[in-house]
């Protein structure tokens, strides 16, 4: 059936996560950290529930939203149904900009306790064409255990979603994907796939299924005030089939998530209407933030991984170098 179930055969499939990309990520808030939050008017929490399930809620309203209070406590507003301790991730929109900043660590009742953070690349942004025009709002909500008519109507106008998911130990994670209309493919009432596309390389999501398979998926519709979540169980597959069936610009997946729905909620969001993600009036001045070549120069510098090939990392990393190699890689592998 082509179904990957051990990091081992994960790996042989999508590749081994390089140390370089590993090294962007720091365990605190720095002043970069501090300029994005204090822009962004909106996030996707991933979070465990009271009732032990995984979820995604898009949460924030205005500008700076979430509060640093310190460079390892970040306050910002809790869904009532979460459980407070557990495994939680953030990933943070800036409107108009490309990369997003991706923030995990523990959550508790007003915040949640940093334990890393890291830029993560433009690509799913990109590919998404998030930021460009939205289309009409619609009305219909739904819920349920399937994907009924309007669900899957917004389903297939989706081009940007976020999935949640943690590993073995708890940890959590938030990876935004991005493709044209219909990011997540519905196969059916009760399964959905998501197509492993070029990015940062960390693959995070498909290692934390192989240890531990509940999942959350936030989609959203530019334009659209409503949010749809989906939870359920995921695997990570590499049926020649279900691959091929989502290629794009030529370029078939290595692998595809694939997750059978347990719960589908398809609801207006306050956040995201207060927020004005897709006014383009309210998109953020690109010369006010810190160019993303900057941060991962920076977040290298500051990572405190160990060991000889760690330290040839952070002598050798180069910002006007590394911009250079960014750009060219945005154009080659969308």
């Amino acid at each position: 059936m082509g179904i990957i179930r051990a990091v081992p055969d994960l790996e042989r499939v999508v590749g081994e996560r390089p140390l370089p990309v590993m090294m962007k990520s720091i365990d605190h808030l720095d002043p970069h950290c501090l300029a994005l939050l204090a822009h962004s008017p909106a996030a996707v929490l991933g979070y465990v529930d009271a009732g032990g399930r995984q979820r995604a809620e898009l949460v924030g309203g205005t500008p700076g939203f979430a509060v640093a209070e310190s460079r390892s406590w970040l306050r910002l507003p809790v869904p009532s149904s979460a459980a407070p301790g557990t495994g939680a991730a953030l990933l943070v929109l800036v409107p108009g900009w490309r990369e997003t900043l991706r923030i995990n660590g523990t959550l508790a009742e007003d915040g949640l306790l940093v334990e890393e953070a890291f830029l993560h690349c433009g690509k799913a942004v990109l590919r998404s064409n998030l930021w460009g025009p939205g289309s009409a709002p619609e009305d219909a909500v739904e819920e349920g255990t399937a994907l009924g008519p309007a669900a899957a109507a917004f389903l297939a106008a989706a081009p940007f979603a976020v999935v949640t998911s943690r590993d073995g130990s708890g940890c959590a994670d938030a990876s935004p994907k991005g493709d044209p209309p219909g990011v997540a493919r519905m196969i059916g009432p009760t399964t959905v796939a998501l197509a492993d596309r070029p990015g940062n390389r960390r693959t995070d999501t498909f290692h934390n299924v192989v240890e531990r398979p509940e999942v959350a998926v936030l989609a959203v519709v530019p334009g659209d005030v409503r949010t749809l979540e989906i939870t359920g169980k995921a695997v990570v597959s590499t049926e020649d089939g279900l691959r091929e069936s989502m290629t794009e610009r030529n370029r078939t997946p290595k692998a595809v998530l694939k997750v059978e729905v347990e719960t589908v909620r398809l609801a207006r969001n306050d956040a995201l209407r207060e927020s004005g993600l897709w006014d383009s009036a309210r998109h953020v001045d690109l010369a006010d933030l810190p160019r993303s070549s900057t941060i991962w120069t920076d977040h290298l510098k500051l990572n405190e991984t160990a060991g000889a090939a760690a330290e040839l990392v952070r002598a050798g990393v180069n910002e006007p170098l590394l911009r250079a190699g960014l750009d060219e890689d945005y154009r080659q592998n969308l």
